[in-house]
């Protein structure tokens, strides 16, 4: 409004020793870019033969859906999902939140029917599962790298207010069931880092009271999110005993992910994401704890963790360094 313009767009980017110029050209660089961080690539060949052979087992989520978390979704839990809504760009779709939000009663009663057929047929439309990347340059990092850009994802505004319904309801039934460990403190009620701040102290304190050593270990996921094992989240739910539509839901909406990257009003060719949880994505953080759970079960006895969503620690006191 003040006629003041910033443009994030670089004028160039470098592959080798050669330079990428040209808006198509770029995006697309960049979209390799990200389908590599979302690939098998990065997998250790140990992961990948476990991978293969464990994708061979169909997950069998075969249920009445009498359970309460697979009943029909009620008018107040769209209310609540679009009304817990942040005002953000939208997907490919163009339906903002604005537009959502200012529906009459009609009208919402009209989306409920939608969504509750899209939840009883297990159905969703493609452009759900489609994402605008929007390239945002890392702080302090050399802007002519593609390795230097994080990717802001835009996904379906109508998608986003579904997910929240149906993350209300996956969040209710593990924390009512305590099926989420409580070394995890990430994206949780009445929970935060504060827990593991005292928890550490404490811990400290009473090496120190008993003159022992207390060591730490931090320990942090390169790529987590863009590689967590997709089938292995749903494996973890199945293991959690979900069945019928919630868990049904979620092996749609991941599947068969893609997204395109957006400089300026250029558009890259279509990119698959093979791996991960969608970025930006209302259901990753919850997927995501699922997944890491079960990594506290690998420390023994004499150990303590820590556990923030992807950041882990673990701790060990003893008078014998």
């Amino acid at each position: 409004m003040q006629g003041k313009t910033s443009s994030t767009i670089p004028s160039h980017l470098r592959d080798d020793n050669s330079s990428i110029t040209g808006l198509k050209e770029m995006s697309n660089h960049l979209g390799q870019q990200f389908a590599h961080n979302s690939s098998s690539a990065n997998s250790s060949p140990a992961f990948i033969s476990h991978r293969q052979t464990q994708e061979t087992v169909p997950i069998d989520f075969t249920s009445s859906n009498s359970e309460n978390y697979n009943a029909l979704f009620s008018l107040k839990e769209l209310d609540d999902a679009i009304s817990s809504s942040h005002s953000t760009c939208p997907g490919t779709d163009e339906i903002h939140y604005s537009m959502i939000s200012h529906l009459p009663h009609l009208s919402r009663v009209h989306l409920l029917t939608l969504l509750n057929d899209a939840w009883t047929t297990n159905t969703l439309p493609p452009d759900w599962r489609h994402a605008l990347v929007i390239a945002i340059a890392k702080p302090g990092k050399d802007s002519t790298q593609a390795n230097s850009y994080r990717p802001i994802s835009l996904t379906s505004c109508l998608c986003k207010t579904f997910e929240r319904m149906i993350n209300s309801r996956l969040v209710w039934t593990l924390e009512s069931q305590n099926l989420l460990s409580p070394l995890q403190c990430g994206f949780r009620k009445r929970r935060s880092t504060v827990d593991h701040l005292i928890r550490l102290d404490s811990y400290v304190k009473k090496a120190f009271s008993r003159s022992e050593h207390a060591v730490t270990i931090f320990f942090d996921l390169e790529k987590a999110y863009d590689t967590t094992w997709k089938y292995g989240i749903l494996k973890d739910l199945h293991k959690l005993g979900f069945r019928g539509r919630l868990p049904l839901f979620i092996l749609n909406f991941l599947q068969d992910r893609t997204f395109q990257v957006r400089m300026g009003s250029t558009l890259s060719d279509t990119f698959q994401q093979e791996m991960g949880v969608p970025q930006g994505s209302v259901l990753s953080v919850t997927l995501f704890s699922i997944k890491i759970n079960s990594i506290v079960e690998t420390l023994s006895s004499n150990i303590t963790g820590s556990l923030f969503v992807d950041d882990f620690s673990a701790s060990c006191r003893s008078r014998n360094m």
